[in-house]
């Protein structure tokens, strides 16, 4: 079976199976380098279709892309001036040069809005409400299906809340070390990340998540808007935690 792959913006091939997991164990071909052959449909990402085999001679040099964020190898990636710009967000940024962008200088990012971000929160807020009530009800945690007695009531105002807690701190920090993003961003193409385009390690995400509980509510709301006028649409949790929220697509 012979095969093609993406490599620097361009189509490469044909190659045999065996050359392309070469090629996979040197780092030319990546889990996110795209392969295709005859009888498939359309290009898929070569981690989604093979095992990826760990590099030869230890490990590859990566950058992050300056567009969107994600982690590529450098062979993978290219640079315009400092920037460097994956092979997908490589036809937008040249767009962006071509009407007038004249600082290839990073990071170069769309950074996500207040409302974009309003919306995310809704979604998750369903998806933790809809995981909470699946949890309690069974319990007998929410006392409005059925009249609340005093241990029902001890139970509901104790435990209910605790659970809805813990569950909004293990799906925020989870999801935004694990993926960069919650559920609620993914469905939106928002990610996290950090100033250099980097991850949000899990001690960050847990101090930006206790930031935008405790310190965006207790201003009220201001330091959840200061996202609207932020040069980098930065809330306030994001000012500490030193996080971006930017679009992917």
């Amino acid at each position: 079976m012979e095969w093609f792959y993406a490599h620097n913006g361009q189509q490469a091939g044909p190659v045999s199976e065996t050359d392309l997991a070469e090629l996979a164990g040197t780092g030319v071909v990546t889990a996110e380098t795209l392969v295709w052959h005859a009888g498939m449909n359309e290009w898929q990402a070569y981690g989604s279709v093979m095992t990826v085999p760990p590099p030869v001679g230890g490990s590859i040099e990566t950058k992050y892309c300056n567009s969107c964020g994600n982690q590529f190898p450098v062979s993978d990636l290219a640079m315009f001036g400092e920037s460097a710009v994956c092979m997908t967000c490589k036809p937008g940024y040249v767009q962006r040069l071509r009407q007038g962008m004249t600082s290839t200088a990073p990071p170069l990012f769309n950074y996500a809005g207040f409302w974009v971000r309003v919306v995310a929160q809704l979604i998750d807020g369903v998806i933790l409400s809809a995981v909470r009530y699946a949890i309690t009800i069974p319990l007998g945690l929410e006392g409005f299906f059925r009249p609340l007695r005093p241990g029902i009531m001890a139970a509901y105002f104790g435990a209910g809340p605790g659970i809805g807690f813990a569950l909004g701190v293990a799906y925020s920090v989870y999801f935004w070390s694990q993926y960069g993003a919650t559920p609620g961003k993914m469905a939106l193409g928002l990610k996290v990340i950090r100033a250099d385009g980097g991850p949000v390690s899990v001690a960050r995400a847990f101090g930006r998540y206790f930031a935008e509980l405790f310190l965006d509510t207790l201003t009220l709301g201001i330091g959840y808007m200061m996202a609207g006028w932020d040069s980098e649409k930065r809330a306030l949790h994001d000012r500490i935690a030193d996080t971006r929220v930017i679009r992917t697509r």
